[in-house]
């Protein structure tokens, strides 16, 4: 059944927090789950990111695209992807008022900061296509999912034992070969009994049924490992808090991550950057028209992708800009972790030496 929070009530509440003190702590919460400059990272031609790289996979001329436009955006305003859509906005507000809530254990709050991250109209809703079912997307939408999250915690998880130690810790990763990597984490929580970790993910879906298979394996899952070395583990757990839409409930999915989950995960990130020098170097993306309809709907650069990137942008791929290193990418995003690959290797071996895994505390140069 649909609920709805009354306008009225709405307001009541909007005012309550400004005149308690709340806006400052969801304000606070709030931005940081928000990804600032996003342009600016997507624009370096030797940075990827999970999302970057799942647009690589998924058709490697999107992946080209994709750069370009954003390295014409940063003077033109023009936007790499449709990030003012209702769908974009919905997930953006669960997702600042959870982190805010398992932060705060303060609904008020977690309300107010999905206020301040629905970065459109308030009232836009999605448009019903006739004969389709209606799309259960608006920020009163969004409040009742975060208005369902306290008992969802109670009953279907252990968070109640875990305190958070981060929001949306950013990690930079020197691959050394010219290439590198930025990766977030919505929470970063340890255990108050054990001290143990585990890292939360806040998603959203479109989907009735979810199947575990849909982020069991997920690199970025994979690349957590990195931050968890920085605080001395080398096993951790991840936990997805699963929002869905059509059915309007949460899910939670739990998964161990292990040191040869992340051997696994490092190994492909160096075939990621060679399959993207061997393009380039050609000046060559080669399209996947499997991908040219994704998630029900077309791609956004359907229309233009059949034309000369190197005429429509006026430079190609190889003339991007390019990061240079831990400078350049704080520039535009706090880092919060930083590690080479020497540093990994070096970890890695003592792991093996001590017999004790990775994370042993080697020195990685993390912040």
């Amino acid at each position: 059944m649909t609920a709805f929070l009354p306008s009225d009530d709405l307001q009541s509440l909007l005012d309550s927090s400004l005149d308690s003190g709340a806006a400052g702590a969801a304000g606070s919460a709030a931005a940081a789950v928000q990804k600032q400059s996003y342009a600016q990272l997507v624009a370096f031609r030797n940075v990827t990111s999970y999302s970057m790289q799942n647009e690589l996979h998924a058709c490697p001329r999107l992946f080209q695209f994709m750069k370009l436009r954003a390295d014409r955006s940063l003077s033109d305003l023009v936007t790499t992807e449709d990030s003012s859509s209702v769908t974009f906005a919905f997930g953006h507000a669960v997702g600042a008022g959870v982190a805010v809530w398992d932060q705060t254990h303060d609904l008020q709050q977690s309300l107010f900061a999905a206020f301040l991250a629905w970065d459109i109209d308030l009232l836009a809703d999605q448009e019903h296509i006739p004969g389709k079912k209606r799309k259960l997307e608006s920020f009163a939408h969004a409040c009742w999912a975060l208005m369902q999250y306290p008992n969802f915690c109670d009953e279907e998880t252990d968070l109640s034992e875990y305190e958070v130690v981060q929001l949306e810790a950013t990690v930079g990763v020197d691959f050394e070969n010219g290439h590198y990597y930025i990766g977030h984490v919505d929470e970063l929580l340890r255990s108050k009994y054990s001290g143990r970790l585990k890292v939360k993910e806040n998603k959203t879906s479109g989907f009735a049924s979810i199947d575990p298979a849909l982020y069991s394996n997920s690199d970025q899952a994979l690349s957590y490992s990195l931050i968890v070395d920085a605080h001395g583990a080398s096993e951790y757990e991840v936990l997805y808090t699963v929002y869905s839409k059509p059915e309007q409930r949460w899910i939670a999915m739990n998964f161990v991550k292990n040191s040869h989950a992340k051997l696994e995960w490092l190994q492909g990130q160096a075939l990621i950057s060679s399959d993207i020098e061997l393009y380039e170097e050609g000046n060559f993306f080669p399209k996947r028209g499997g991908s040219c309809l994704r998630f029900n709907r077309r791609c956004y650069l359907y229309e233009e992708c059949e034309l000369n990137p190197d005429r429509l942008f006026g430079k190609k791929f190889s003339e991007l800009r390019t990061c240079n290193g831990r400078e350049d990418l704080e520039a535009v995003e706090k880092i919060d972790y930083w590690v080479t690959w020497s540093d990994i290797v070096k970890s890695q071996t003592a792991g093996l030496q001590t017999g004790i895994g990775i994370g042993t505390g080697t020195g990685n140069n993390y912040d």
